[in-house]
């Protein structure tokens, strides 16, 4: 089975491109066809959109390139059905011009670029993004929806209010909501295929949606027992759908395996504080964002500890077990080696100070005891110095 480090990103992400089309069988079933058009309009809009930023940046444009197709699909998939066509269009320009062009391509990627784009719709077109067609009426491909529109799951937990659809049908679907992240059990099943197939990490799925279940079971809605707040916060709106496909990217979480879980913890504990104290839909949208500056810091905490604990800690374990049990005792059998002493070239030092004075004829000079000691007088006493040291 292989890893990611012995897999090509471009056959890992085409992989995940054919998993999460799965999801729009459903959708077209459901929805109406008016959902796979959407899909298709947004993927071939990025694509257009990265040849574009290609050629402005005078780089040569890789049509290969399954990343593109993947964040543009994944962009659609939390749209509602009646979203216009002119608001897909800004979603692909701002998913690639600012997500991957703006930083400087697919190797410097800080922000998952389909987060970014769907952010941006969902402060700035609330009414388009957050209105969704009555559950069980079809929007057809080139006809404007007319009907009545509902709220999501997410909007009934943010009014602290029961949802009215039971746990069976959110799980199964049956309840209005974007194009693709209302059918919880398909997306499982597709989390578990991409895990299987190494193009998914469970060390952040898991902890991700168990910190969410956990935190939502300890403090429960309003009017709720501590289960069916962990269900129902789990089926609404983006978390699932966005823990699998968005945050468990192979190439965009930390490689060490402690950093992974840090990574799904604090994005699962900021989702459900979003979702606790504020008003905003979309938490798990927001918190992904946050959470993508700072993954790069995640590998470099854990490789500090990690370091840490090797230096420091484990010396002073060292150094606390040869206090508590002793030092060795020499008996009279053993050698003691001392270190041999370093031989330096330089003079004897006696402690005494000799000036030589320089005259122009003979040159003298005189001891501290006052006598008088010429030239070679000194260089004798030099020569019998080193004739010393030699010895």
């Amino acid at each position: 089975m292989l890893k990611f480090s012995e897999r090509e990103p471009r056959g890992v992400y085409l992989e995940r491109f054919v998993i999460m089309a799965f999801l729009l069988v459903p959708a077209v079933f459901l929805q109406g066809t008016r959902a796979a058009l959407v899909a298709v309009i947004s993927v071939l809009s990025c694509m257009i959109t990265d040849a574009l930023c290609c050629l402005m940046r005078r780089i040569k444009y890789d049509v290969k390139d399954s990343t593109v197709p993947f964040w543009g699909l994944a962009a659609a998939m939390m749209m509602p059905s009646t979203i216009s066509a002119g608001l897909i269009i800004l979603s692909s320009i701002l998913c690639v011009a600012v997500g991957k062009h703006l930083f400087g391509g697919s190797d410097n990627i800080i922000f998952c670029p389909p987060a970014i784009s769907t952010a941006f719709l969902i402060i700035c077109y609330p009414a388009d993004m957050l209105y969704f067609a009555k559950y069980g009426e079809k929007v057809a491909a080139f006809s404007q929806y007319s009907g009545t529109f509902s709220r999501s799951i997410e909007y009934s937990l943010t009014l602290h209010g029961v949802p009215s659809q039971s746990i069976g049908d959110i799980l199964m679907g049956f309840a209005p909501g974007p194009i693709a992240t209302v059918y919880i059990i398909i997306i499982l099943v597709c989390g578990l295929c991409m895990a299987f197939r190494r193009s998914n990490s469970g060390f952040v799925i898991f902890p991700c949606l168990l910190t969410a279940s956990l935190l939502a079971f300890l403090f429960p809605r309003t009017g709720m027992t501590g289960f069916a707040s962990a269900a129902y916060e789990l089926s609404s709106e983006y978390l699932v759908f966005g823990t699998v496909f968005l945050a468990a990217e192979p190439y965009r979480i930390p490689q060490r395996t402690a950093g992974k879980i840090i990574y799904g913890v604090m994005l699962g504990y900021i989702t459900m504080m979003f979702r606790m104290f504020g008003k905003t839909e979309g938490a798990f949208i927001f918190a992904l964002l946050i959470m993508g500056a700072l993954c790069s810091s995640l590998d470099r905490v854990v490789e500090n500890v990690v370091y840490w604990k090797k230096t420091y800690l484990n010396s002073f374990e060292k150094s606390k077990k040869q206090i508590q049990h002793g030092t060795p005792k020499l008996t009279d059998t053993q050698e003691i080696v001392l270190p041999e002493k370093y031989r330096f070239n330089t003079p004897p030092i006696d402690g005494k100070v000799t000036k030589i004075k320089r005259g122009r004829h003979s040159e003298k000079s005189s001891g501290k005891d006052g006598s008088q000691i010429t030239e070679n007088t000194v260089k004798a006493e030099n020569e019998e110095d080193k004739k010393n040291e030699q010895q």
